[in-house]
């Protein structure tokens, strides 16, 4: 499976003759946000908590073209690392609400839990500035710790139909 999910993050999936796996203009694709998500928690499993100093680092790896790996703690409600929004960091995730007023921390933390993750929308601003706008982002567990991680891409028009098959062909 993993040459499979490697030709699937080079190539992208291919729908309707729109790539979902890659982004253009700077932006993050989905498959690379699914790849950078998994990278940072194999990261945890080996590094612990140690994870979050480098998560926190917005000059790493892990802080590229317009999005970021975040670090929340479901089970203590707390936000462990945002890179683009550190003043978050501390708050409690199932009080976060997006510009629309959704309580999307609550959606981030049930969807983490499940096996292989999944995707949650909400509306948020891009980093460095912009107005907010559809945010999409996969979020997964770390087996044994109690981080749950994410990344999101800003896009209008890809589907959940199309991400979830981005994630099922890769598990």
């Amino acid at each position: 499976m993993r040459i499979i999910f490697g030709a699937m993050l080079a190539v992208g999936l291919v729908s309707g003759g729109a790539s979902v796996g890659l982004a253009q203009d700077g932006r993050a694709g989905p498959a690379e946000v699914v790849s950078k998500v998994r990278k940072a928690v194999a990261l945890f499993a080996e590094q612990g908590a140690a994870g979050l100093e480098v998560i926190r680092d917005n000059t790493s790896e892990f802080t590229w073209k317009d999005t970021y790996i975040f670090v929340v703690d479901c089970d203590a409600d707390k936000v462990m690392a945002n890179p683009a929004f550190p003043a978050r960091v501390g708050g409690d995730i199932k009080q976060h609400t997006d510009y629309n007023g959704k309580r999307y921390g609550l959606e981030l933390c049930e969807t983490a839990k499940r096996p292989g993750g999944g995707w949650v929308e909400y509306v948020w601003p891009r980093p460095r500035g912009g107005k907010p706008s559809r945010k999409i982002s996969y979020v997964m567990s770390v087996d044994g710790l109690p981080y749950q991680l994410g990344a999101g891409i800003y896009d209008d028009t890809v589907t959940f139909e199309e991400l979830d098959r981005l994630i099922s062909g890769a598990q």
